[in-house]
Formats: structure tokens, sequence, C-alpha cells
């Protein structure tokens, strides 16, 4: 019951995602809507692809470092699934423990899919405290938005802060664990493994950290470059750094509301911003069909993919003893 509560409050997000453009866009907002070109809805597809690929190439490698990486399909399925519920739970907290289960259920050791599942996000964080600066200052050389440019540093600055809180912290954290680990002999050489995986991680060096920096740059550009496509498309382009920060900020700052997606306050705050440079039935438009190629196209191939893996028989190893 708790689960088809979560889903439940997950679809009910996506379809208020989907709603609230509506909501203040009208009747105008929905023709431009239906109107948007062909051409354009490939476009923005191919690039939902490409930042899926990029997500599960990213994926891949962590688990061939580790010596764990099963099939290339069945990697890119784990990879959607684990996306959706990081989308669809409130405040992303399903993502991290939907990961390890879904890596579990592709045939992943337990401690390479903790270690895996522990490492994404911490590289999707580090590029965003990276990228979010350095569009701040490419904007300032176009424009001078000044509420949107320190809304960018405090996010990276934020961003900053706990990934070197969690670096600092790490090694009272994992001797912490090991203690309670210790404890109990059944965990003691999963324990052992993990740390192992871990160690091997971080020894990846450069030929294992470039190319993830890299795959997140083209992930997220991909996806945050839908927004641009649906612009230029409307006949309102806007510079890609301006759009990286509106999107980067509002998203960021929407998850702090708890709600799945960020939904309500991304639409609200991206709606608004857009609002200072095109009319409000455009830029309801623009968030309309925003939400379908970043939020509805992944969600519904996540799904799939997450029912897919939930019919399979599973081939996790068993569990040490």
């Amino acid at each position: 019951m708790r689960r088809l509560g979560t889903l439940g409050a997950g679809v009910l997000a996506l379809a208020f995602a989907l709603a609230l453009p509506l909501a203040w866009g009208g009747l105008p907002a929905l023709r431009s809507s239906l109107d948007f070109p062909l051409a354009a809805w490939g476009t923005v597809l191919l690039l939902a692809v490409l930042a899926a690929c990029a997500r599960a190439w990213r994926q891949l490698l962590l688990l061939r470092r580790l010596d764990a990486a099963p099939g290339a399909g069945l990697n890119l399925a784990v990879s959607l699934a684990t996306e959706t519920a990081y989308t669809l739970t409130p405040g992303s907290t399903g993502g991290l423990p939907a990961s390890v289960w879904l890596l579990r259920r592709a045939g992943v050791p337990l401690s390479a899919a903790l270690a895996v599942s522990a490492a994404d996000p911490l590289l999707d964080a580090l590029f965003f405290a990276i990228a979010l600066p350095v569009a701040a200052v490419a904007l300032t050389l176009e424009t001078d938005v000044p509420l949107l440019r320190e809304g960018a540093w405090l996010v990276s600055a934020l961003l900053l802060v706990a990934l070197g809180s969690a670096w600092l912290l790490r090694r009272p954290l994992l001797r912490r664990a090991g203690a309670i680990a210790w404890r109990r002999p059944r965990w003691r050489r999963a324990w052992h493994e993990l740390r192992c995986s871990l160690r091997d991680l971080i020894r990846g060096g450069v030929r294992l950290w470039l190319p993830q920096l890299l795959l997140a740059t083209l992930q997220w550009c991909a996806r945050y470059g839908i927004l641009a496509v649906i612009l230029h498309a409307l006949g309102h382009p806007l510079p890609f750094a301006l759009l990286l920060l509106l999107q980067g900020v509002a998203l960021h700052a929407a998850q702090w509301t708890g709600a799945p997606a960020g939904v309500g306050g991304a639409e609200l705050a991206l709606g608004l911003a857009l609002g200072a440079w095109m009319p409000a039935a455009s830029a309801a438009s623009a968030v309309l069909l925003w939400r379908i190629g970043t939020l509805l196209l992944p969600t519904v191939a996540g799904a799939l993919a997450f029912m897919l893996l939930g019919a399979r028989r599973a081939q996790a190893l068993p569990e040490p003893g």
C-alpha cells in the first residue's frame, strides 16, 4: 500500500506539472502547444534520448570499473527506471534505494550497487557546482540579470559546501558505519566489499572521472537544451547560458518543496522568469512543452523499464553470509 501511495503521489504530481501551465496560459497556451512543429518534436525526442544514453553510459563505466557491469541494454533499463524513481518520489528520496534494488535485480553485487548509486548523485552535484558559475559569468557578458546570477552563485556554493562536508566527514562516517556493521556478523563481509568498491572508484583517476564529467555535461546540456529548442520553435530564442541558469536554479530551489520533481515550484519559477522575455501565453506553452520533454517522456520510458525489470526473473547475487 505504501508503494502504491508513493506511485499515486508521483502520478498526481506529473499530472499537476502538465496542468499548471495551462491553468495560467489558458487556450492560447494550449493552441500554441498543439501547433508545435513536428520537426521540433523530433529534436526534443533526440535530445531526451541523448540525455538518457549519456546517463546510462556513466553508470556503465562505473560498473565496469568494478567488474560488475550487466549488458548494455539491461544497464540502460536500470538507468531509465532509476531516474523515474528519483523523479516520482518526494524530494527524490526513492532514487537511491531504487537504484540499489534495480542494480541488484540486474545481477550487480550489493557492494558495487551501493557504491555506484552513491557516486552518481555526487557527480551531478559537482557538475552543477561548476556549471552554474560558468553560466553566470557567460551570461554577464551578454546581459545582466542580478537576481538570477546571485541565485546561481548561491546554489553553487551550497552544492560545494555539501560536497566538501561529505568529503571531510567521510572517514568518521565510514568508521561509524563500519562499527555498526562489525557488530553484525552477516554484514562484515558486505561492509568490507563496499569499502573496496568505493576505494576502487576513487582510485579510478582521470581515466574514469574525466569521461564521467564529460558525460554528465553531455547529459545535462542535452536535457536543458530541450527548452532552447522549444523557445526557438515558438519564436522566442534565448541564450543557452540563461536557460541553463533558469532551469538549474528553478529546479534546485523547487526540490526544497519536497514535491516530486519540484512540481509546482519549478513551473511557477520558470514561467515567471520566462515571462520577462515573452508573452504569458508563450511562457506557459514553453513550460508545458518543457515538462513533456524533460519529465513526461523520461518518466514513461522509465516506468516501462521498471515494469520490465520487475517482471524479469531476479539474477542478483546472493547476500554475503
